[in-house]
């Protein structure tokens, strides 16, 4: 995971469970509760070449292309964006990829 403050950090490891990235249109949705991160996956160590490492990406609209994201509210929401339509925003952040 990347923090701008504090740089790259390892992931936690909880046994049984499933890390989930979300992307910025839900980071946006949640007012920032949940940041998205920059996603990348390192090959296993030299020291521990046998080490089993797997990721499984899939990338899933959050909402249908119609829905207005309204970023939620404080105390939930820690910042407040400017409303959006799902479809506008996600065509406007291919538009700056692709550029």
């Amino acid at each position: 995971m990347h923090d701008d403050e504090t740089g790259w950090q390892d992931a936690p490891y909880e046994p049984g469970t499933y890390m989930l990235n979300i992307g910025d249109l839900m980071a946006r949705w949640s007012g920032d509760r949940w940041r998205s991160g920059r996603h990348r996956v390192l090959p296993p160590p030299p020291e521990a070449p046998q080490e089993e490492l797997t990721s499984l990406v899939y990338f899933h609209a959050c909402a249908p292309p119609h829905t207005d994201i309204t970023s939620l509210p404080a105390p939930i929401g820690r910042r407040s964006y400017s409303g959006v339509r799902a479809g506008d925003y996600l065509r406007d952040k291919m538009r700056t990829i692709l550029g």
